[in-house]
């Protein structure tokens, strides 16, 4: 079974930037994408930050960053940038994007 359906990059909003394109990733279905997601964040909690995924775990020679992330519309991603100043400005511990919505936390005990 195949579990990438679609992958692309994206075009850069800045083109004088020299980070790299980001890559979107379709996968066949919302349970694998969950678990790849899942994944990364467990493997990125459990080391160190500079052990965390990068470009050497691919095979390269360099150790640049890898980010994975829950691809947001450009309305959401405005929306997420607002919130985390937000979270910032208010003191909140929480801020997630699940199934492209935003949530945020005031602490772990709060509901």
């Amino acid at each position: 079974e195949q579990k990438i359906q679609h992958c692309t990059r994206t075009a850069k909003l800045d083109p004088a930037t020299k980070r790299p394109r980001s890559i979107v990733v379709q996968f066949s279905s919302p349970k694998f994408r969950d678990d790849f997601l899942a994944a990364t964040f467990k493997f990125n909690k459990s080391r160190k930050n500079d052990e965390k995924l990068n470009a050497s775990h691919l095979g390269f020679d360099n150790k640049d960053p890898i980010y994975v992330n829950e691809h947001l519309s450009p309305f959401n991603k405005d929306l997420h940038a607002a919130a985390r100043l937000k979270k910032k400005e208010k003191g909140y511990q929480f801020l997630w994007v699940r199934n492209g919505k935003i949530y945020m936390r005031r602490n772990a005990t709060s509901g």
